[in-house]
């Protein structure tokens, strides 16, 4: 009987807080292993998230360059002048960019500038 008291009132106690210590440590490395795991999450998708808006910037970039080529080529053809050429420009790519105005205006004056340097190296 001794030996059954000791089992229910002793051991089994002492076996129970055990389990219940190890559980805590268990949850406690987990959690330091999943918080340490977030930082690099987040990390990366910041990281992706940049790479995203240098895509999207190097496509509107793409969109406004071809749109010029397109306007020289027809201004060529039909002897337009440097504001009809603009304004066609500006309504091909209105509405397909994120760009703002200043930077659409400065890839216009790049863009033509290749033009006119491809032009001169043609001539």
């Amino acid at each position: 009987m001794i030996s059954q008291t000791v089992i229910n009132e002793i051991i089994i106690p002492i076996i129970g807080a055990s389990v219940v210590t190890v559980l805590e440590i268990g949850r406690r490395q987990l959690k330091a292993f999943l918080d340490a795991h977030k930082e690099l999450i987040e990390k990366q998708k910041e990281a992706v998230i940049q790479t995203i808006g240098t895509e999207k910037y190097n496509k509107d970039v793409a969109i406004v360059k071809n749109a010029v080529f397109a306007v020289e080529q027809l201004g060529k053809e039909f002897n337009w002048e440097g504001a009809i050429k603009h304004s066609k420009v500006l309504e091909l790519i209105t509405g397909k960019t994120g760009l703002t105005d200043d930077e659409i205006f400065n890839i216009i004056k790049g863009a033509v500038l290749e033009v006119n340097n491809f032009k001169n190296d043609i001539v």
